[in-house]
């Protein structure tokens, strides 16, 4: 794609009744963010999970990470553990410096409805207003992940933009 950089990482294995490979995880970065950072994938050995490194040249000490994931849906040909899942996704966080921003991105395939994604009294957020109020087993496990992690999902605490994320014939849902 003209003016953006292409950072991915494909499936190891391709799917028995596949004809050809495909899957992964990726990231387009637009070329004049990319002029200003040296971006590095420093983590992809896991199906579905890669850590990308961002580091301003002109001042090295500056980096953040970028975590992108795609969590297969519950009951797919596709699906995994999804508590090793985020086990795994622990792990490398802890590996991260404290002092390093990191951002969670990617498809979670959680349904979190109106879940908590925070500690009550311990973390101070704005309210989320809820307007997908379904839940699915992963949406649970992704709840008590960020809060484990000390993150939270940004939909429905921006009141001007607060509304379904997909939207089909099947369907409607808010993205987390």
């Amino acid at each position: 794609m003209n003016g953006y950089q292409w950072f991915g990482h494909n499936r190891n294995n391709i799917h028995k009744r596949a004809k050809c490979g495909s899957g992964g995880v990726g990231v387009l970065v637009r070329n004049d963010f990319a002029d200003q950072f040296s971006i590095e994938i420093v983590e992809s050995s896991k199906d579905g999970i890669m850590w990308i490194r961002f580091t301003e040249k002109n001042c090295v000490q500056n980096c953040f990470y970028v975590f992108v994931v795609y969590l297969p849906p519950e009951n797919s040909s596709r699906a995994v553990n999804a508590q090793e899942f985020f086990d795994n996704i622990i792990s490398d966080i802890y590996t991260n410096p404290n002092e390093n921003m990191f951002y969670l991105c990617g498809d979670w395939n959680s349904r979190c409805g109106d879940m908590l994604d925070y500690i009550p009294d311990v973390d101070s957020l704005p309210e989320r207003h809820v307007v997908d109020f379904k839940c699915n087993t992963y949406g649970s496990i992704f709840c008590d992940f960020l809060s484990y992690v000390s993150c939270c999902i940004p939909n429905g605490r921006n009141m001007t933009q607060n509304d379904f994320t997909y939207v089909s014939t099947r369907g409607s849902s808010v993205v987390d």
